[in-house]
């Protein structure tokens, strides 16, 4: 009677283990880094410094790059770069400005079952910019400008699974903080009395988890 049980038995687990190797499994899981490129549509801006004139943007176009990790499968932390040009908004002056943002963030995901969509909302902290080349036709020179500051937002977006590697990700970002730093020619001034500026983006592109 032992030896039918203990045959019975064997020929069990080798059926399961038959059937589970015939079972498709799956060639590759993703990694916990990905690496996101992407668009945006960067919004127009202001700057009003005390004495100096309102200096303002319009809605410009770029482009950036981010390398995150996911801490859990619903957390994940990230490091970016963005830049967008955006045309001067203002009577009687001409040119772009490069706007850029310097950003570590995180972002918390939502995760749908039985969906390819993921929702998402963030937050973020990094240093912006505003450049430009002013340039003095009449004389024949030119000099290097940016305002510069540290600034804080949040953001959110959606992220829709092409594969289990492969997603393609859209986005809202906001930032607020002071562009309280200014440069001319490589020389640094700090401008104490001067507002708060809030910047928007809109963000599409591709996540790759490798």
């Amino acid at each position: 009677m032992q030896r039918i049980f203990l045959a019975v038995l064997v020929a069990s687990i080798g059926a399961v283990g038959t059937a589970n190797a015939q079972r498709p499994q799956p060639s590759h899981l993703p990694s916990r880094f990905y690496i996101n490129g992407h668009s945006v549509l960067a919004g127009g801006t202001s700057v009003t410094p005390q004495g100096w004139d309102q200096l303002k943007t319009s809605t410009g176009f770029g482009g950036g790059v981010q390398v995150g990790y996911m801490i859990t499968p619903r957390l994940s932390a990230y490091a970016g770069y963005e830049i967008a040009k955006q045309p001067v908004d203002m009577v009687g002056l001409d040119g772009d400005f490069g706007l850029t943002h310097l950003e570590a963030g995180a972002h918390l995901t939502f995760p749908m079952k039985h969906s390819r969509v993921t929702p998402y909302v963030g937050g973020w902290v990094g240093r912006r910019s505003l450049s430009s080349t002013l340039e003095d036709f009449d004389a024949g020179t030119s000099q290097e400008f940016s305002l510069s500051g540290l600034a804080a937002g949040v953001s959110g977006g959606i992220q829709y699974f092409l594969s289990p590697n492969l997603s393609l990700d859209g986005g809202l970002s906001l930032g607020v903080g002071k562009f309280g730093d200014v440069k001319i020619d490589h020389q640094t001034q700090v401008m104490p009395e001067i507002s708060n500026s809030t910047t928007a983006r809109l963000q599409f592109g591709a996540n790759w988890y490798p």
